[in-house]
């Protein structure tokens, strides 16, 4: 059924089962990912000058997909989606399919990026809502399906992004998922 109550009928050979979103109250928060894929591939400025040679730290968290596709993403808390972006574009060579997520009682942002398609459209959504798909687009190391999650201080601007140094990116940037986690 749809939302204005609308009956219909699809042929399952069209239809694929995906986890339902967790159920979410008003201001809760929510893991960005199903549960059994809370658990992070790589950590906030991890060190590594093979895979980030700019300034040698990973500049978000990465929970793996563990090769299985269709992993829904969901918004880790209430707020309003203020950027999106795709593959296609200058910064989506390198992000994928991508969304910012504010959330204005705490002016942060969570930028989800390497989305297997189209993000969420510009607008509010709420805690436990599905904004997209976990995928490997953008530049993926070895093609992983995963989310890259950035968290970032004040309402997301992709200008922010534009990282000068190690300096730089600790001030803009925070760890999302020890911020996601402590709001459990």
């Amino acid at each position: 059924m749809l939302q204005d109550g609308t009956k219909g009928f699809c042929s399952a050979a069209y239809l694929e089962a995906v986890p339902d979103a967790p159920s979410s109250e008003k201001g809760a928060w929510m893991p960005p990912v199903p549960k059994e894929y809370f658990a992070l591939s790589q950590t906030y400025l991890n060190e590594d000058w093979t895979l980030y040679p700019k300034f040698g730290h990973h500049t978000g968290v990465d929970y793996g997909g563990h090769g299985k596709t269709g992993i829904p993403l969901f918004a880790c808390a209430d707020g309003e989606i203020v950027y999106r972006d795709l593959a296609s574009s200058a910064w989506g060579a390198q992000l994928g399919n991508h969304a910012a997520l504010y959330v204005p009682p705490l002016d942060r942002s969570f930028l989800y990026c390497h989305m297997a398609s189209e993000p969420h459209a510009l607008g509010p959504v709420g805690a436990g809502e599905q904004i997209g798909i976990m995928g490997n687009t953008g530049t993926s190391a070895a093609g992983a399906i995963h989310l890259h999650l950035e968290g970032f201080y004040g309402r997301f601007m992709i200008a922010e992004r534009t990282f000068i140094s190690l300096e730089d990116i600790k001030k803009k940037t925070f760890d999302a998922d020890a911020f996601i986690r402590s709001k459990l």
